[in-house]
């Protein structure tokens, strides 16, 4: 469910920051004084002033680390770069309408012989990649066939991958060719799969929802596409834009694509630069950009007022998340391997420590209106999944103790933290983001709660970790990591096992279980196609295991708070953009630099 291609609107993968609205102290009270209804904030500008020719958008990316700059689909990680593949310089295939279904908008279209448990792909006449040449059916199945490679280096093969018919052994090395995947005539591939859900609707079920230009990368050995500069520097793309220069980590300058299949973009020229979180808001006060790509929340109240800006908002597919290592990523057997005997195993421990947390205070008094409290992994935007009948672990320090002393973890020698079980000291070691001025607050927040229940617990490394260190150090399995706070950007197809398979390796807290497995397969299995509400029930009934078991527990969701300087024209932020016909194509600036605020 993270990570996934859908359409034209912003698909992210993505592991995202988590950012806080204040911290602790006299700014809590501010910020309850100061609450916003995110809810009123407008999707869309209000210019109406006339057009200028040949002036250059000037967007940022919020980002207290270089950039990854891996800019394909299929081989990215990192939640910003696939912000700017979404935003900019897409290889989607398909669009989706507001409940992120496929619609016949996009750069092929998507029929479905559910009896048959087949789908077909049709590219539209006429579309091209960014260097003029086609798109073709084996770009289409060149996707699949890099995903599937022995030698693929990137996050997305995983259970759902298996679906498609020969997938397995061709992964395997037992096939040189995929089976499942037909190719029809140059613009045509069919799909066959071993089973069939109501997931390949909204690009899931194994379907692959973009394309990678085989004319191009193929002389590449697959396990190089990663490094190569093709996939970084000079990319080419389906998208509106195309990279024409790069500084590695810092910034880009776009070209508009001539032949985007919506139409040449309207604004020629865009240049895309990192800025620090320390520094943005002063940056916007100056005019220096039109748009920002994960601009902070907790930066809301400086910019708010400035006159040159004017905000856009809406809720995210988001939410930040705890989560406990259970064990380690086998890359010889491609699977999640879990510890019985894991530092964290025991379910009582870790429902302690989510019971000890106050979610309700920190979201009224850290948030200022920009958060709510999390129950479960599908964010409320999800209307036909979202159940308001999970109640998740609300705040609750005589259960925790309950549980704490149940479990063993006793306090033995009376100095207020509980030892282990067998009365040796017990400290929990806990990952976390630097990013903006209160980070470190939060975690002491979080740190101060736990002491409250007797539980010591100490940052990893003894500080906060800069972004690509913490998930290296995730994705690696780091034993000085026991518990870590991050968050998901939630792709569209809602299938858990992108998230929480035991083949995923987005699956950080390494947790498996048969029962698990059994439930995710239900939330897309071939009754979800004969019963429209059985894939909500579905999902519902395995949120409640998952979530029950605490390895990764939602906190809180999150609205995108967008401020977007007001010589920007035509910009739309909502999820039906296929059907309103907006787009980055009709992107408009109405004068020659952005404007700068006068408070």
């Amino acid at each position: 469910m993270k990570m996934k291609n859908a359409g034209s609107t912003l698909i992210m993968v993505i592991m995202c920051i988590l950012m806080v609205a204040c911290g602790p102290g006299n700014k809590k009270s501010n910020a309850e004084k100061d609450a916003v209804d995110a809810s009123k904030f407008p999707i869309e500008t209000s210019n109406d002033d006339s057009t200028v020719k040949d002036a250059v958008l000037k967007v940022a990316i919020v980002k207290d680390s270089p950039l990854v700059g891996i800019f394909y689909s299929e081989l990215n990680k990192d939640g910003f770069d696939q912000d700017l593949v979404s935003s900019f310089f897409s290889n989607l295939i398909f669009d989706v309408d507001e409940n992120f279904e496929v619609t016949d908008t996009g750069p092929a279209t998507l029929t479905v012989d559910a009896p048959n448990k087949k789908a077909t792909i049709k590219i539209k006449d006429g579309i091209k990649w960014s260097d003029g040449q086609p798109l073709t059916a084996d770009d289409v199945i060149y996707s699949y066939e890099v995903i599937g490679n022995k030698d693929y280096t990137g996050p997305r093969y995983d259970d759902d991958s298996v679906k498609i018919v020969g997938m397995k052994e061709y992964h395997e090395g037992k096939a040189n060719t995929i089976s499942g995947l037909k190719k029809i005539d140059d613009k045509t591939v069919e799909v066959s799969f071993n089973e069939l859900g109501q997931g390949v609707y909204t690009i899931g079920n194994g379907l692959q929802g973009s394309a990678l230009p085989k004319h191009y990368l193929k002389d590449i050995p697959i396990k190089d596409l990663e490094k190569s500069e093709k996939v970084r520097s000079k990319i080419i793309s389906l998208g509106a834009y195309n990279i024409v220069n790069a500084v590695q980590g810092e910034s880009l300058e776009l070209k508009a694509n001539e032949y985007y299949f919506k139409g040449k973009p309207k604004i020629e020229k865009v240049i895309v630069q990192v800025v620090n979180s320390n520094t943005i808001t002063a940056a916007l006060k100056a005019g220096e950009y039109d748009m920002v790509i994960q601009m902070p929340s907790d930066q809301y109240n400086i910019y708010k007022d400035y006159d040159n800006l004017q905000i856009l908002g809406r809720q995210e597919l988001y939410y930040s998340y705890v989560g406990f290592k259970m064990g380690h990523f086998d890359k010889a057997k491609n699977e999640n391997i879990t510890d019985p005997n894991a530092k964290m195993a025991d379910i009582r421990l870790r429902q302690a420590l989510i019971y000890g947390l106050d979610v309700n205070q920190m979201v009224k008094a850290f948030y200022g209106g920009l958060r709510e409290r999390a129950t479960s992994s599908v964010p409320p935007a999800f209307k036909k999944y979202f159940s308001k009948d999970i109640e998740g672990f609300p705040y609750n320090t005589e259960k925790a103790k309950k549980l704490l002393d149940e479990a063993g973890y006793k306090d033995i020698n009376g100095d207020g933290y509980r030892e282990d079980k067998n009365g040796k000291p017990f400290e929990v070691k806990i990952a976390a983001m630097a990013g903006g001025d209160i980070a470190e607050p939060l975690v002491q927040f979080y740190i101060q709660q736990w002491k409250e229940i007797g539980i010591k617990g100490v940052l990893s490394t003894g500080r906060l970790m800069e972004f690509n260190s913490f998930y290296e150090k995730l994705e690696a399995d780091d034993p000085e990591i026991d518990v870590f706070f991050a968050a998901w950007a939630v792709g569209t197809n809602l299938n858990p096992v992108e998230s929480a398979g035991r083949r995923s390796q987005f699956n950080l807290t390494r947790f498996g279980s048969d029962e698990n497995d059994k439930l995710m397969a239900e939330t897309s299995s071939p009754k979800t196609l004969e019963d429209p509400n059985y894939k909500a029930e579905a999902y519902k009934k395995w949120q409640e295991y998952y979530i029950n078991q605490a390895v990764e527990v939602p906190l809180t969701y999150r609205y995108a708070i967008i401020p977007v300087n007001k010589r920007v024209k035509n910009y739309y932020i909502g999820r039906d953009s296929a059907k309103k016909g907006e787009g980055i194509h009709k992107w408009e600036l109405t004068a020659k630099d952005p404007i700068k605020s006068s408070k």
